[in-house]
């Protein structure tokens, strides 16, 4: 019997692309499918609320093929598009990505993209068919793709920078919080004395990924990060660290003492950057406090996302905030080898608590997971606010689809992010309900 999956979180291979080229400054996507293709992902992207293109929504070329293309085949329609893209949208980059119906007929993209290579359009190509696996797998697609054929790269030999790092792996859009996550990252590490590459870099925009190869590590946040880690060891020698939770608050700092330790830094100021790191937001805790126990903070929390999100943000929860988990749920679909490694991270809260731990995407099987945690703190997607609602619980929305809350430069990560945490969590409690 077919499993039927209640409201699932997690879009196609071509969208998880789409919304990694959309957060690339100067990269415009052209989408090789029929119209529905570029629609879903429109749609799927004012489901989130907030991350539309520079022009108010993602700005999407699309060859939209019709019967005879299927039949016959969509080649000429691709090239034609493509040209009317490179006359009409200004670009650093074309981007071709496709859909189930091209990559079933079999039209031949790196022929097209090679052909227009040749009349001087820089353009790379990712096969993103939705059949090949979800958005997680797209953003990996599209990372690859990135670094095997972006112009600049191909051949070019770049010499190391002895303290840059690239940092990927977050999946814009995927996770609400992206840009801010990023930019935390990138902050905490420049502060005890590291050169950091942000990929996707909103400043830099295509010359990031171009410096990939200049890196002297990779910092893959979360697992959706490893594939092109691995590739950038193969290719350039680069050696990664791959983190499996998002460090939030204190756990940042140790981040840095590691990262400090293995490059060599200074010492002393290393130091005295993140003891000054620690000291405000213990400062600011500090300041909550009495708030805390008036407002009777210490609950049962259900959380609810994705797999780095959850792990850091149950680790500050319980570590810092001293609640209690009751539910820890992870919507994305790890690899198998990666998610018995975070099961066996997350069993010291089931050890240690009681508490239940979820992978799945299922919306209706999570809202049972929820019920049944009588947690007093949901915090999740959209998905989620009815279960909350069931409970009478406070809710906070932290993951996709977040549905009635905008974000632009929030995030959750590092010393900054545990703030702005704060500020959400105990604003949600106050008022009840969000």
């Amino acid at each position: 019997m077919s499993q039927h999956i209640a409201e699932t979180r997690n879009s196609c291979a071509l969208h998880g692309a789409l919304q990694l080229i959309d957060a690339i400054r100067g990269v415009v996507p052209v989408i090789h499918s029929n119209a529905g293709c570029g629609m879903q992902h429109f749609l799927g992207i004012n489901r989130q609320g907030n991350n539309s293109g520079p022009y108010g929504s993602p700005p999407v070329s699309s060859s939209n093929i019709s019967e005879k293309h299927v039949v016959f085949g969509g080649s000429s329609r691709l090239r034609e598009q493509l040209k009317n893209t490179v006359k009409v949208v200004d670009g650093e980059l074309y981007f071709i990505v496709t859909g189930c119906s091209t990559e079933m007929v079999g039209d031949d993209i790196p022929a097209m993209a090679k052909e227009g290579r040749e009349q001087s359009f820089p353009v790379i190509y990712a096969n993103t068919p939705g059949f090949r696996g979800d958005v997680h797998h797209g953003y990996q697609l599209a990372l690859k793709a990135l670094v095997e054929q972006l112009p600049g790269l191909e051949g070019e030999k770049r010499s190391k920078k002895e303290r840059r790092v690239n940092v990927f792996g977050i999946l814009p859009g995927q996770d609400p919080f992206w840009r801010g996550n990023l930019e935390e990252l990138g902050r905490l590490l420049e502060g005890i004395g590291l050169e950091v590459n942000l990929l996707p870099g909103e400043e830099l925009g295509v010359e990031a990924w171009r410096r990939v190869p200049e890196a002297s590590l990779n910092i893959a946040v979360s697992a959706w990060g490893e594939p092109a880690a691995k590739l950038l060891d193969e290719r350039y020698g680069t050696p990664s660290l791959f983190l499996e939770a998002l460090p939030v608050g204190h756990a940042a700092g140790n981040l840095l003492r590691s990262l400090a330790e293995l490059f060599r830094l200074d010492a002393e100021k290393s130091d005295r950057f993140i003891a000054a790191e620690d000291t405000r937001l213990r400062r600011r805790l500090a300041e909550l406090s009495d708030l805390y126990f008036q407002a009777g903070l210490q609950q049962s929390f259900a959380l609810v996302g994705e797999s780095a999100a959850v792990a850091g943000i149950a680790e500050f929860l319980t570590g810092t905030l001293g609640l209690l988990p009751g539910l820890l749920a992870v919507t994305d679909p790890l690899p198998e080898d990666t998610s018995e490694t975070l099961m066996q991270s997350l069993s010291g809260y089931q050890d240690e608590f009681g508490a239940q731990v979820v992978f799945s995407e299922d919306s209706a099987r999570i809202a049972d997971a929820i019920i049944e945690s009588k947690a007093g703190i949901v915090l999740g997607s959209e998905f989620e606010r009815p279960a909350a609602e069931e409970l009478d619980a406070v809710f906070l929305p932290v993951s996709f689809p977040l549905g009635r809350k905008v974000v632009i430069e929030r995030g959750y990560a590092g010393y900054r992010g545990a703030s702005a945490f704060l500020e959400d969590l105990f604003s949600a409690r106050l008022s009840g309900k969000t």
